[in-house]
């Protein structure tokens, strides 16, 4: 198949030979046909100029500098230290203290530092906003904490100065996630992260919790990170009886040698701790990084996180390459080309929010080559077809949603899930968890699936057609439900959704301005002759497309509650939502 085109991403990988001596022109070609799913044959022809002139006209793709590429950068490290004493209740002697010699020790190693101490809430998450916003520059992220820490049903949470905490279900209210901490950082893109928690101190609220354990819950690192805690999962630390506590104390020292690797860092520090506390406190880290970090750099190689191979530079290389080839670019296809191939990259986000800003996939044709006597044929025309990463709602591989369940029974926090996009199909459907769940291009539910059942959606709507005040929209549509154990259930369900009003909500993830919707149904099982009624209080924000709280109520046809809760969102990351960040 003969295929000419002028696409950028072509010369972007191309010009990668020029980049990377360790890439072919070959192998740009295959990472090329990979990245687009095209044959590399496709590729070969379509990266053959048709005269000097044409090549010339062709996008270039310039070598950057070694700066450019993570680790090698002494000027991209950022770390965010946060040291909370002033506690009311239960106050702790160093924290402050262990906070100030972390910061001058990450200043002596490069480190622009963000230093807060004895913050609230809405100091920790505008601090993190800010950290975030810094880590988006690439090269290596540090969050420090030392202070009270707390588990929630194997959720950790970071306790602010001033917080007041009287039941289980308003912790979440009142510190911040720790889980929030790695999305902010994962969703910042850079090549790596690391978050230190010496926070396992006693917990001051423990007799108002139900589920409330001591120490931390373990927590999985994100792709790049490395988590560090003071101790072993569900142990608590020690607050030390110095100027520093023993945890940090021995982390300075061990932070502070020249050219030990990061791992060789922590493994030293949990055998100091266990010695001088013996053996009631084991450091404990959970890591998925994949180069070398170093705070203290080996005498004569730059700061940074050293790829572990000369393969993890020329991927980096590429990968700079094709963002720079594509980000301006007025063609989703382009784009799109970037997300395919990186779709977890260092500028996925960015990549996101730019698709979002496009509508339809333009030809090739519309941007051909000047000049050009042979005028390039349509994607179409070729049957080539790219899968899309977002939808004309705003729908964008990669977003996700995290939220918590609070049982309004119990008052208490029972369980908490998460949404995420893998896919967009060509219709605009939008794909979650791996086709746990599927949706129409605005959000309405079309198909979820849990243990105990799948369920298949007929006109269905989830949020309102038109947000305006009293705006009402009359629902009518079926559930079929099909049983793990083989038995198959319709309902059909009747009702209103009506949008109330406008009002600022406060949820885990931050404040947000939203709209009020109600809706109120009655539903059925004519096989059964059974059913009941169902309402559903939400506070939508169409920024990020989803309700971010909703109060449920379901009642069996004689009136009894069967269910009452609380979905409230615990945090997010969302193309195009960045303005929208905690606060």
């Amino acid at each position: 198949m003969k295929f000419q085109s002028n696409v950028s991403v072509i010369w972007s990988y191309v010009a990668t030979k020029n980049v990377v001596n360790k890439l072919t022109l070959a192998s740009a070609i295959a990472c090329a046909a990979s990245s687009l799913g095209l044959p590399p044959a496709v590729w070969a022809q379509a990266a053959k100029p048709a005269s000097s002139k044409e090549a010339d006209r062709n996008l270039q793709v310039t070598a950057a500098p070694a700066a450019a590429f993570p680790g090698q950068s002494a000027g991209r490290r950022v770390a965010l230290v946060i040291g909370n004493s002033a506690y009311k209740e239960s106050p702790l002697l160093n924290p402050v203290n262990d906070a100030r010699a972390i910061s001058a020790a990450l200043n002596e190693s490069g480190f622009t530092v963000i230093a807060r101490e004895n913050i609230d809430q809405r100091g920790m998450l505008s601090a993190l906003r800010e950290f975030g916003d810094k880590l988006r520059d690439g090269g290596v992220g540090i969050f420090y904490y030392a202070g009270h820490g707390m588990q929630i049903k194997g959720r950790n949470y970071l306790i602010p100065v001033g917080a007041s905490i009287e039941r289980e279900d308003e912790v979440a209210y009142s510190a911040v996630d720790a889980q929030a901490v790695l999305d902010k950082m994962e969703a910042a893109g850079n090549g790596t992260n690391i978050m230190i928690l010496d926070a396992c101190r006693n917990n001051p609220f423990t007799r108002s919790t139900r589920s409330g354990q001591a120490g931390l819950a373990q927590m999985d690192a994100p792709v790049g990170t490395l988590v560090a805690f003071a101790t072993s999962p569900g142990a608590v630390a020690s607050d030390g009886g110095g100027q520093n506590g023993l945890y940090t104390q021995h982390l300075l020292t061990a932070m502070r040698q020249q050219g030990a690797k990061v791992e060789d860092v922590f493994k030293q520090v949990r055998a100091n701790v266990r010695r001088d506390s013996q053996g009631k406190q084991v450091p404990w880290e959970s890591t998925s990084l994949e180069g070398d970090f170093y705070f203290k750099v080996p005498t004569g190689q730059v700061a940074g996180a050293q790829p572990s191979s000369g393969a993890a530079d020329a991927n980096a290389a590429v990968e700079a390459a094709l963002w720079d080839a594509v980000k301006n670019s007025s063609l989703s296809v382009e784009v799109r080309a970037y997300v395919s191939r990186y779709p977890s990259g260092r500028y996925a986000r960015e990549a996101n929010a730019r698709i979002a800003q496009l509508t339809g996939v333009p030809t090739v044709a519309n941007n051909s080559i000047a000049n050009n006597n042979q005028i390039a044929p349509t994607l179409a025309q070729n049957s080539v077809k790219l899968p899309p990463a977002s939808n004309s709602f705003g729908y964008a591989v990669g977003d996700r949603w995290r939220y918590q369940i609070v049982d309004k029974f119990k008052g208490e926090v029972t369980s908490n899930y998460s949404l995420q996009v893998d896919r967009i199909e060509a219709n605009g459907d939008v794909v979650l968890n791996k086709g746990g769940s599927v949706f129409d291009p605005k959000g309405n539910a079309k198909f979820t699936r849990n243990a105990e059942r799948e369920r298949t959606y007929s006109n269905y709507a989830n949020y309102p057609t038109e947000l305006k005040i009293g705006a009402k929209l009359d629902m009518a549509y079926e559930v079929e439900n099909k049983f793990t154990a083989g038995n198959l259930t319709k309902e059909i369900s009747k009702g209103t959704m009506v949008v109330k009003a406008q009002e600022r909500v406060k949820t885990p993830a931050g404040e947000f301005d939203a709209w009020v919707v109600e809706r109120n149904i009655v539903w059925r099982i004519p096989a059964t002759n059974s059913g009941g009624t169902f309402t559903l209080t939400g506070w939508y924000v169409p920024q990020l497309r989803r309700y971010v709280a909703w109060d449920e109520e379901s009642r069996n046809s004689n009136g009894t509650f069967n269910r009452r809760e609380r979905h409230e969102l615990t945090s997010f990351s969302v193309a195009g939502a960045d303005s929208l960040a905690p606060r």
